[in-house]
């Protein structure tokens, strides 16, 4: 599965490992992606991405997103 570039850019932001607000997520989003409920979306095909990959995004308190790898993954 190949990521959008959306997706490449969310995961690219995502992958220092610190939570990120939905703002932040939202500004990646080009204008005919970003209406409402555009992040979630795009989070959901990122998540499958990144499941392949051995790591894993987590929402948490919905407020931040963050890209975390399991310590079994290489």
């Amino acid at each position: 599965m190949s990521p959008t570039p959306t997706q490449r850019r969310m995961l690219e932001l995502l992958a220092d490992g610190k939570p990120h607000t939905r703002r932040e997520l939202h500004a990646l989003l080009t204008d005919e992606l970003s209406g409402g409920g555009a992040v979630r979306r795009q989070i959901c095909e990122a998540r499958k991405i990144a499941r392949a990959q051995g790591g894993e995004i987590v929402c948490e308190r919905v407020i931040f997103y963050r890209h975390v790898r399991n310590a079994s993954a290489t």
